[in-house]
């Protein structure tokens, strides 16, 4: 096989696992754990004053959304890798499964809780896989593929996801001792990487939720309060600085929905990156040393899409004053990244590095 078609198959299956795969993720976070998180905000401001019938109802199907994480990124892998039918609903099975599989016991009896998301995926991405290889083979797919992907399920279940989610949470635990250490520091490299993540085709929601899931520490809190505002720099910067090509419906798009939008744009034209980055690493320091805005899991990847990371950050920042948490995420969020974004912008194109329609959207 020559070098070409051995980088072409390299290329294919990256993109297929590490960007089709977790934009399948991100689905089925968004559907079961993300949207189930708001749902609970919803529910703890309907029993705020006393609790009552609706919120219990609400705060219930909020648990079960959440608790159906795994599930719901099986779904969302195979569906995105586009297997056949009875793959698809078999991943949702495997994923399930896979969430909860960092929690064995020597007996193999295991606590089924929300899980980890890293172990749905790979029991997910490994059933969707080998479930296509013999998909359609036989007359008899109703049996072994639901059959086979129980197996495969068990086999990765009880082998890859254990070490591997084992060592996400190592990484998420030296991240929390990171911040501890060196919050200034640590805020601008949290900022940048998350913001870049979550403008690139990959899911910055699904890699927080990964890294900090189960870790409630105030640093690791911390970490996902600079999480949060790195990927709103690239959000609110991205909507800002194409006002004049996108209009207000490219403002819309990106500042509430995601900045995923430009790829197109940065791919052409890289420099166009330049603003946001810059934004991510001013206003990360000053979340983790000035400001200590602090949020979880479900909303460190989010940034300002569909306020989740807003709502997740007035959640886990109890210890703020209202002023003081009004005022940071006023600064952080939406007024420091746009006014960055939109100055740094000014000066790029004036030096030539960013041109007219560099940032328009085909929407």
């Amino acid at each position: 096989m020559s070098n070409t078609k051995v980088f072409d198959k390299v290329k294919f299956f990256a993109k297929r696992w590490f960007i089709d795969a977790f934009s399948g993720m991100a689905l089925g976070l968004f559907a079961t754990l993300i949207a189930g998180t708001i749902f609970a905000q919803i529910a703890s401001l309907v029993n705020a004053g006393s609790e009552n019938m609706v919120g219990n109802l609400l705060n219930q199907v909020a648990t079960i959304a959440k608790f159906m994480m795994g599930a719901g990124i099986g779904a969302g892998i195979a569906y995105m890798l586009k297997t056949d039918k009875l793959t698809l609903f078999s991943c949702i099975v495997a994923g399930m499964v896979g969430a909860n599989a960092s929690g064995w016991l020597p007996d193999f009896s295991v606590a089924v809780g929300i899980g980890n998301p890293i172990g749905a995926y790979l029991t997910s991405l490994a059933v969707a896989e080998i479930c296509q290889l013999y998909a359609g083979k036989t007359r008899l797919d109703i049996i072994f593929i639901p059959i086979g992907a129980l197996l495969i399920t068990c086999v990765v279940a009880i082998t890859l996801c254990p070490p591997v989610t084992w060592l996400i949470a190592k990484i998420g635990e030296g991240i929390a001792l990171a911040t501890e250490v060196t919050p200034f520091f640590m805020g601008i490299i949290i900022a940048v990487a998350m913001g870049i993540l979550l403008t690139l085709p990959t899911s910055s929601a699904a890699i927080w939720v990964a890294l900090a899931q189960g870790i409630t520490s105030d640093a690791m809190l911390l970490a996902g309060g600079a999480a949060v505002v790195g990927c709103a720099c690239h959000m609110v910067g991205f909507a800002v600085m194409s006002f004049k090509e996108n209009g207000w419906s490219g403002l819309i798009a990106q500042g509430l929905g995601t900045s995923m939008l430009q790829i197109p744009n940065v791919m052409r034209n890289p420099k166009i990156f330049i603003p946001p980055v810059i934004a991510s690493a001013i206003c990360g320091p000053l979340s983790t040393c000035l400001f200590g805005l602090k949020c979880g899991a479900t909303g460190g990847g989010m940034g300002t899409a569909g306020l989740v990371g807003v709502f997740s950050t007035i959640e886990f920042s109890t210890a703020l004053s209202p002023l003081m948490l009004t005022l940071g995420i006023a600064l952080l969020f939406l007024v420091l990244p746009g006014v960055i974004c939109w100055v740094m912008t000014k000066l790029l194109k004036k030096i030539g590095w960013i041109k007219q329609d560099d940032l328009k959207l085909q929407l």
